[in-house]
């Protein structure tokens, strides 16, 4: 580990601060201490960085709540023709001209670098929009990945304890460490010293061989399978990609016609066939909801492989990793493939998901790498004891 690692709050000095606060309230007052700007009674104004789905959503909140916002910033061209709550998207740049005392609210789940730059730039209170969904869940109703976030750490320290001794070494720890300093501080530099920004890139972690078959649980319109393609050198037997977006699918398909080893499939990954509902969003945050949406099928990887080999599986399905994983049990237990599996689509599933794959494989060797500056990308990896 490198000094800056070695040098941050440990796992054990996380975990004893979520004791010492003793419950979810005591939590949430540590962090309101810490973040006195952001608090209900003093938030009069702010700034908003991000004008996507959540950067909408915070400012319609500003509006309902009375909260001046004084400018919304993207430095994306495409949303800067956008008017949002009567203002127009400016570049981040744009944002010189207010006084740094503004606090600036961050609304993307990719928060490190922007909360950074704004530093730099001389606001001294920045922070992502994960901070006034923790501290004021009422006026700032929780996205999913945040729903409950104190809560999960103040009632399942237990489970955190386990967590620290199943994994095989003390880099996951540190990892662990800087995930759970980021979901008890708000402040997105917690993780600056493990985020290793290659996604299912883990440094010194997976080997491949040159017949792998490949299950992409998630795979959008096939990002992370040329990914794949080339860390194996184009060497491979097959991949199965599952992407139950209709329009996404039709990218994928598009993107690998000229592919015969990949075989895309039209259905989300989950415990057994059956339909259910799919925000079609069309983006990586699209993801299955109780009503409205389009019903799309799913099934459970086990009835697709029918005992067929498969060696590496990776899951990034928008909190049906657990569902998915017991409907790839027979799979996983026969030929141990490598595992790749998101861990951060519902706040307990940090410790849920290596749980739900220790029960299946007692065998295998957990550890979780941090692929982006944000609440996104903790991923728990599982190799079998032979590789």
């Amino acid at each position: 580990m490198n000094d800056t690692v070695q040098n941050a709050p440990t796992f054990g000095d996380r975990l004893n601060a979520i004791a010492s606060a003793g419950s979810a309230a005591g939590l949430r007052a540590v962090l309101a201490a810490r973040w006195p700007a952001f608090a209900t009674a003093n938030l009069k104004e702010l700034a908003i960085v991000g004008a996507a789905d959540e950067g909408m959503r915070l400012a319609a909140l500003c509006r309902q709540h009375g909260i001046i916002v004084r400018a919304i910033a993207d430095d994306n061209p495409a949303r800067q023709t956008q008017t949002v709550e009567g203002l127009k998207v400016t570049p981040v740049e744009e944002l010189q001209r207010l006084d740094r005392a503004t606090p600036v609210i961050v609304a993307s789940h990719r928060s490190l670098l922007p909360v950074r730059r704004l530093r730099e730039m001389g606001f001294v209170n920045v922070a992502p929009f994960l901070l006034l969904q923790t501290l004021d869940p009422a006026r700032f109703p929780p996205h999913m990945f945040h729903d409950g976030l104190l809560e999960d750490l103040a009632d399942n320290l237990e489970r955190y304890r386990e967590l620290g001794e199943l994994v095989a070494d003390d880099y996951s720890r540190a990892v662990l460490a800087a995930v759970i300093g980021y979901r008890l501080t708000a402040d997105p530099v917690e993780l600056d010293p493990v985020v290793e920004w290659e996604l299912y890139g883990p440094n010194n972690l997976l080997n491949y061989g040159t017949d792998e078959v490949y299950v992409d649980g998630g795979a959008f319109d096939g990002d992370s399978i040329r990914l794949f393609i080339k860390r194996v050198d184009n060497r491979f037997a097959e991949v199965i990609a599952f992407e139950p977006d209709p329009a996404t699918f039709r990218r994928l398909q598009a993107n690998f016609a000229d592919e015969p080893r990949v075989h895309p499939i039209n259905a989300g990954l989950h415990r057994t066939k059956a339909t259910l509902r799919f925000d079609n969003a069309g983006t990586r945050g699209s993801v299955l909801v109780s009503s409205g949406g389009i019903t799309i099928p799913v099934v459970g990887l086990d009835e697709v492989l029918n005992g067929a080999r498969v060696s590496y599986i990776k899951m990034n399905i928008e909190a049906a990793e657990i569902a998915a994983l017991e409907g790839a049990a027979a799979s996983i237990r026969r030929w141990a493939p490598k595992l790749a599996i998101s861990a951060y689509h519902m706040p307990d599933h940090l410790w849920r998901v290596p749980a739900t794959i220790r029960n299946l494989r007692p065998d295998y060797r957990l550890y979780f790498r941090q692929h982006d500056g944000g609440i996104i990308e903790t991923v728990t990896y599982a190799l079998p004891a032979n590789v």
